[in-house]
């Protein structure tokens, strides 16, 4: 079957957004338009278009599913103005908020995980090429990462984990359910009334700060824990681990972990395989 490729113009702005969802998703640009083209055809906004220079030139090949959608659904209107109508496709597309706009490319996951989650089934991801097998519970959006979130149970790890929408390639519902139905319901409502994707829930940090780091509190907001209490310069957060090392890994000597030891320990040692690339 010959191949369809589809040429158009879209604004530098457009383009901009596009190529950050592009690379924000890992994705290849065929597979990123046919995702777009294939969950988003019918729903369309009309758009001002404007022929200037600083326009740039989106060109994909459609697979053959697209193709086939292309050929017997869509209008002879939007044939016969195709440019006109991927533009607009495209407009629509980046009109929509991050975590929308995600949904719309991973539309085919969030809508199989969404079916296993109504039927209370079992799931088999592949995240980072790695399979787990979960119990999906929900999806949750949080302010600051925009990103939609599935927290789930690991089997495996027998413990409460979150995944990026993002990150998950595979998904395989089980049929047939495996294992004993998994369900906390007050970590649940903790979890839905104050998500965080770290699942810091319940973990204390205690960190002295010097003057420079009390004021990078003030200003740091992106991944930066749950203040607890203060005494002085001392300052008790709610964190796990892994938010703790994004978040204050950027203070330098301005921010000392005291406790827990095991973690101000994994600390010392991240610190000291960073010396070591100096050396």
């Amino acid at each position: 079957m010959k191949d369809k490729k589809i040429r158009f113009t879209i604004p530098n702005f457009v383009n901009e957004i596009l190529f950050r969802d592009i690379e924000n998703f890992d994705l290849k640009i065929n597979n990123f338009f046919n995702r777009i083209f294939s969950a988003s055809y019918t729903n369309i906004d009309k758009y001002p278009f404007k022929k200037n220079s600083e326009n740039k030139k989106i060109q994909f090949n459609m697979n053959n599913k697209n193709k086939a959608i292309y050929e017997n659904l869509l209008s002879f209107e939007a044939k016969q103005n195709e440019s006109s109508y991927f533009r607009d496709l495209i407009r629509t597309y980046i009109s929509q908020p991050f975590y929308q706009r995600e949904r719309i490319i991973f539309k085919s996951e969030y809508d199989t995980i969404k079916r296993s989650i109504q039927k209370k089934e079992e799931v088999l991801l592949e995240v980072n090429e790695k399979n787990i097998l979960v119990e999906p519970y929900f999806f949750k959006v949080t302010l600051e990462e925009k990103n939609n979130f599935l927290f789930c149970w690991n089997y495996e790890e027998q413990k409460y984990e979150v995944y990026s929408l993002s990150r998950i390639s595979k998904i395989t519902p089980v049929q047939y359910r495996k294992n004993t139905r998994y369900y906390n319901s007050e970590y649940m409502k903790k979890v839905v009334k104050n998500f965080d994707p770290f699942l810091s829930y319940g973990s204390i940090i205690k960190v002295r700060l010097t003057p420079q780091g009390e004021e990078w509190l003030k200003r740091i907001n992106h991944f930066k824990p749950t203040l607890i209490k203060k005494e002085k310069n001392i300052y008790y957060f709610e964190s796990s681990d892994r938010k703790a090392i994004l978040y204050f890994s950027r203070f330098y000597n301005e921010a000392e972990i005291l406790e827990p030891s095991n973690f101000r320990l994994k600390m010392k040692d991240l610190l000291n395989e960073t010396l070591l690339l100096y050396k």
